[in-house]
């Protein structure tokens, strides 16, 4: 995959977004939320490839509604 941020070891959110099969959005909530550390450069966000390789996405859906219905 090309590295479009010209930053190496370095993908642009698009670009984890696409590695992670998760939508550009969800990689930003992602990202508020603490789970996925990034780095703004004022134009874009950049996140160190390290950090998406190891990442591992919650499960999909309704946190809420997986425990209130786990059982």
């Amino acid at each position: 995959m090309s590295n479009s941020s010209r930053l190496p070891d370095y993908y642009t959110i698009r670009e984890a977004a696409a590695i992670l099969d998760r939508d550009v959005s969800q990689i930003c909530r992602y990202v508020r939320a603490g789970l996925l550390p990034a780095v703004d450069l004022g134009h874009q966000w950049v996140i160190r490839q390290a950090d998406v390789r190891k990442f591992t996405p919650p499960p999909r859906g309704n946190p809420n509604f997986l425990r209130d219905n786990a059982g």
